[in-house]
């Protein structure tokens, strides 16, 4: 009877990978290739003053800041080049008790003569008190009807806002994120990745709504901004997923992307994945209601995207573990967990010795496992307490 039981664990969780990183993306496709969709035209203003600025929304670009000396003179100016009529958009930047010279080098660039005319609420705060508390503080402060987030780190294209007002003249649409790429190119194994990943949140928009956004560039209306519990890891993921809560669709346009020039080196990119893993699971537990029928294809790509991915590091143990089980008795189990096993060994192999395999398949995988890896690390810390309450600079 246990041998059943385990055969059953063992054929589930496999179905479960395979569907998550196969067939959900399969049915994706099948489902957007019915669907006719348009995206709205950008504007092109060219700098130009008109009658019709006086029709652009407005908006208010929320930037918290914490030891970004490095970027911060970088990313006023870029705000300051925006194609957008600047009485229509302001920037609130936060310092959140930053130890470097960011808020120095903030006042000092506000006064260049490329940037004097950026409307600007330049806030210092003492403490470091975490991103979410900062975030709230600025939307508090926001004078206009729509919201944009950012990172310092990230530059935004010049037609960015001219991009977001087209999408919310759709009194439907309570989101947008933009598109998000790396100024330089990662392993060959992410690459692949996050064209998967764009792929999938494409389609995903083009069905229903994307699953969260780019922390690096994303906006909202105002009135769909709902606190977040302050111990929120992925705030990017939770509050747009509050915005399809309330009825209203996230899109996703990979038309306007933001460039990330931070570099990470190989400890903070794992600082990295162990936080967003930690965010995952946090996620799942705070969304649970988004798996009602009632939200429909949200609660299907809900389902089969994001919440697989919070457990399927738990599912890849299940797998290990009911084929240790079940390899003594059956000579087919024996042959899959030693596959398991050649697997996981050769991916630990080549990342301790920083080996690239040449089939992109393999760097793929490799790339995968490494991050389930650091999923399972991630979540396991979470579920015992030991993430990180207060946001610093990964």
């Amino acid at each position: 009877m246990l041998d059943i039981i385990m055969i059953s664990i063992f054929t589930l969780a496999i179905f479960l990978v395979i569907y998550h990183h196969v067939l959900y993306p399969i049915l994706l496709k099948l489902v957007s290739s019915n669907k006719k969709t348009s995206n709205p035209e950008i504007k092109k203003r060219r700098y130009l003053f008109s009658s019709a600025d006086k029709k652009l929304n407005r908006f208010s670009i929320i930037i918290p800041a914490f030891n970004e000396a490095k970027f911060i003179a970088e990313k006023i100016r870029n705000l300051s080049f925006i194609d957008y009529p600047n009485d229509r958009y302001e920037l609130i930047l936060l310092c959140d008790g930053c130890h470097d010279e960011t808020y120095d080098i903030a006042v000092k660039t506000l006064a260049e003569l490329s940037c004097i005319d950026l409307h600007c609420q330049l806030i210092n705060f003492k403490n470091n008190r975490g991103k979410v508390a900062v975030l709230k503080d600025g939307v508090s402060t926001a004078k206009f009807e729509h919201i944009v987030f950012s990172d310092v780190s990230a530059l935004l294209p010049v037609n960015c806002l001219l991009m977001l007002d087209s999408h919310f003249k759709n009194p439907i649409v309570g989101a947008v994120s933009g598109g998000y790429k790396f100024a330089q190119k990662g392993t060959a194994g992410e690459q692949y990745y996050w064209q998967y990943q764009s792929m999938i949140k494409t389609r995903e928009s083009s069905i229903a709504s994307v699953l969260g956004a780019h922390g690096a560039f994303y906006a909202l209306k105002k009135s769909c901004y709902q606190e977040i519990p302050a111990d929120t890891i992925n705030d990017d993921f939770l509050i747009p997923m509050n915005v399809i809560k309330q009825g209203y669709r996230v899109i996703y346009e990979p038309r306007v992307v933001a460039i990330e020039l931070e570099q990470v080196n190989l400890e903070q990119d794992m600082t990295r994945r162990l936080r967003i893993a930690a965010g995952n699971f946090q996620q799942l537990i705070y969304l649970l209601p988004l798996l009602s029928p009632k939200y429909g294809w949200n609660a299907i790509n809900f389902a089969s995207g994001k919440a697989l991915r919070a457990i399927t590091p738990f599912i890849l143990v299940l797998i290990f573990l009911s084929n240790l089980y079940l390899a003594p008795s059956y000579y087919i189990f024996l042959s899959l967990f030693s596959c398991q096993i050649l697997l996981y060994s050769a991916v630990f192999l080549m990342t301790f010795f920083h080996i690239t395999p040449k089939i992109n398949m393999l760097r793929l995988i490799c790339y995968l496992i490494n991050g389930y890896w650091f999923a399972l690390r991630g979540s396991l810390k979470y579920l015992f307490g030991l993430q990180e309450k207060v946001w610093t600079k990964i």
